[in-house]
């Protein structure tokens, strides 16, 4: 993935303290025009700290900048730009670590969830390897962007306000570096985001079995877990238990509830990157649902409709429910699924056709460059119904 298409991924508020860094004022512009304007920014600050190259142009690449930047915090050289970054953010947290009293130490200690409290900064960032495994990537990025103010999503972890020892760490860098450095720190949590971070947005009218398909397809009793905080009644934001930042937002709807939530729920309905519908078979496609269902299209997200509670029609009458409801619907554009997320016990003991909506939420996912080892695998087993969708 190039820088371009790095930032071409990102939301408007994500790029926010990378332009306050880069010095552009992003108000007159669009996402897009955003988005250029910082990959030109940033390497032409490159350019200014690479002693061999020549003054003026489009600067160098990202991939020399990132390599300029791990030579001056003596990270080795070798491995691709996203291994550099991840090294970086680690020698990054090392200098914080090492430049903070005991106090700062203590706070970074809670948000990396490291079980001591290690003298050394590397010591810490190799116990942080041990005890995450894979999601240290993840966890270290985001806590060294928070350093550096840049606080995405920062409500969904513990507090962390060490400014002090990020300063601290700022005034360790030569001149050429003091952009370039933070730059990449910021790029490099961006670029674990957008690949770690997935939230699927569940919206239907009142009991459709939105608290079912949680149950059924992430493992989450609703009774029994309590939402991330900034929730309201009506927006319930769930963190999936094992997942490295694997989000599911439950709500009614996408109309006046978006503007009653707080500011923590909203900035997770911003980014929201599928979207599924469940579809009451008992009710069909009123006024309501439609309204619905077509905030979900408007957002130009993914969605899938999954038609819930389809054992409880004849079995005579599902094919023509199920074309009359795509119908309806507009046929086109979306996703379309018949299942039963809490089937009635006589007609199966699991329910139906789960594995047909993990199974698209893991390709959609997969082709929005996310990683689909975020879902997790199905609670209980599926049971198959093949059906006539239309």
């Amino acid at each position: 993935m190039t820088l371009q298409e790095l930032l071409d991924k990102c939301q408007r508020d994500e790029l926010t303290s990378l332009a306050e860094l880069m010095e552009i004022d992003a108000e007159p512009l669009g996402l897009s025009q955003l988005s250029r304007a910082l990959e030109r920014a940033i390497r032409r600050a490159g350019g200014q700290g690479i002693a061999n190259l020549a003054r003026g142009g489009e600067g160098p690449s990202y991939d020399a900048i990132v390599r300029d930047v791990a030579k001056h915090l003596d990270v080795s050289v070798d491995g691709t730009t996203e291994a550099l970054e991840e090294a970086i953010v680690d020698a990054w947290l090392a200098r914080t670590w090492d430049a903070g009293d005991t106090q700062s130490r203590m706070v970074l200690q809670r948000a990396l969830q490291l079980d001591t409290l290690p003298r050394l900064g590397q010591s810490a960032t190799e116990l942080g390897h041990k005890l995450h495994g894979r999601g240290w990537a993840f966890q270290a990025s985001v806590v060294a962007g928070m350093t550096l103010g840049l606080g995405v999503l920062s409500f969904l972890l513990r507090p962390l306000m060490v400014p002090l020892a990020g300063v601290m760490a700022l005034k360790s860098l030569a001149p050429e570096l003091d952009k370039t450095v933070p730059a990449v720190v910021q790029l490099a949590t961006l670029r674990q985001q957008v690949r770690h971070r997935v939230t699927v947005g569940i919206v239907g009218s009142p009991s459709c079995g939105k608290d079912s398909a949680l149950r059924a397809l992430f493992g989450i009793d609703t009774g029994n877990v309590h939402p991330v905080a900034g929730a309201t009644r009506e927006v319930g934001v769930f963190r999936v238990p094992g997942a490295t930042a694997l989000f599911v937002v439950n709500t009614p709807g996408l109309g006046d509830v978006v503007e009653e939530v707080t500011e923590a729920a909203r900035q997770v309905l911003d980014h929201i990157d599928v979207f599924l519908y469940v579809l009451n078979a008992e009710g069909g496609v009123q006024a309501r649902e439609l309204e619905d269902f077509t905030s979900c299209l408007t957002t130009r997200k993914p969605v899938l409709v999954a038609v819930n509670k389809i054992d409880t029609l004849r079995p005579k009458d599902r094919e023509r429910y199920l074309r009359d409801a795509r119908e309806k619907l507009g046929g086109r554009g979306f996703g379309f699924v018949a299942c039963a997320f809490d089937p009635l016990g006589p007609i199966s003991e699991h329910p139906i056709n789960t594995d047909l909506v993990h199974d698209w939420l893991v390709s959609t996912l997969t082709r929005l460059g996310k990683a689909p080892d975020e879902l997790p695998p199905l609670p209980t087993p599926s049971t198959r119904w093949e059906l006539d969708l239309g």
